[in-house]
Order: structure tokens, then sequence, then C-alpha cells
């Protein structure tokens, strides 16, 4: 499994991310898409589909089918692509809600098992973490903690402003360390390795380092 955290894109793939892609995923692999809300935003979640589907593309990287994970299919269907799946995309939106969807659908141990790319965006990295620290600067509507799906043992916050690190950053950094992932950012996981491209900072103990 290889594990790719981010945090956003404002202007598409950054060039080394491109690179970074283009090393684990080759065209005509098979890309599913799971939504953040399975219910009541099909038409916004295709869209974002489309959009990133269109990031790759401006890379070099097509895929070979496209399915998105939401309501329009059976939990059995979901698990079944989930498990056959070569890209796998945890996509944005509110975390915990992300979650409850995975856990409902029964997703959560086919996603465990997963053997091809894992990238999550936003939300989707904080669920991909060991405890998923949904903060109040991430503009969550009140702080959670929870157990997530434990691809990596670390927890992340997206969207992280480095000139504006938050009091609420830094009391929770005393107990849950914390890497912020700027945007255009990215925490690349492999079985021997970390590596991290663009602007990422570990938050621990109150004190914040580039990493």
């Amino acid at each position: 499994m290889v594990k790719i955290l981010t945090s956003g894109f404002s202007n598409g793939f950054t060039d080394d991310f491109s690179r970074l892609l283009k090393t684990y995923i080759k065209t005509c692999m098979n890309f599913v898409f799971v939504a953040s809300e399975f219910e009541n935003i099909h038409e916004r979640t295709d869209w974002y589909c489309n959009h990133f589907l269109k990031m790759f593309s401006d890379c070099g990287i097509t895929f070979g089918s496209v399915d998105v994970i939401d309501s329009r299919m059976s939990r059995e269907t979901a698990q079944d692509t989930v498990r056959n799946a070569d890209v796998l995309w945890l996509s944005g939106g509110d975390t915990p809600t992300q979650f409850a969807y995975l856990e409902s659908y029964g997703l959560i141990p086919y996603i465990k098992e997963q053997k091809g790319v894992i990238i999550g965006m936003s939300a989707g990295s904080i669920n991909m973490t060991k405890t998923a620290v949904c903060t109040l600067t991430y503009e969550h509507d009140k702080l959670e903690i929870y157990e997530a799906l434990g691809l990596v043992e670390f927890s992340v916050e997206p969207h992280l402003d480095k000139d504006n690190i938050t009091d609420e950053l830094l009391v929770l950094s005393e107990k849950y360390p914390l890497y912020g992932i700027c945007d255009d950012g990215a925490i690349l996981c492999t079985e021997n390795n970390t590596s991290y491209i663009g602007d990422v900072f570990l938050i621990a103990n109150r004190h914040v380092t580039r990493v």
C-alpha cells in the first residue's frame, strides 16, 4: 500500500506531486473516488471527481475505469469496488461525516486491506490517520477526536496556514503531535519510507518545525 496525504491544490497538481504520482500510478489503472457525503450532494461529488480526474489527465495520467462510491452504489458493490481499486481517493468534506459513512457501508476493513495507492485529500487525509483530530482551526463545527482508519500512525492538520499557527493547535500538540500540511503539500508513506512534498510542518509540544 502506498499512502499519500494531501491538503489541497490551488492550481492543479504541482510538478513535484505529478512526478510522485507517475512513480506509482500507471495509465489504465482503475480509479475509485470515495465521497465524503454519500446521500445529499451527488452532483457536487461528480463535479469534484471530474475536477481531480482532469488534474490527473493534465499530468499525463488517464484511468481505464472510474467509480464513485456514495449512496448510488450498494453496500456490497462498494465493498467490492474498494477491494479491487488500483487508486483509491478519499475526498475532502466533513471529516466525521465521511468516517461515519465508511463505517456504515462496512468499507473500513477493505480500505485497511487495500494494496494499491490510497490518496486522502483534506478530510480524507485526516481519516487516514490513527487518531483523527478534527479542529476548529480547520473549520469543523466542534473539536472531535476519534480513532480513525489507522493507515498511518500520525495525525494531520490540512490547509495549515504556516504564518498563523493557532493556540488551539499548539495546545492540542501537547497530547497529539500534528503534521500540518499546507496547500500544495503532501506526505508520502510507503512500507519503508516517509517523505514530504512542499510545506509540511510538525507541531509537537508547542514547537513548530518544518520537515
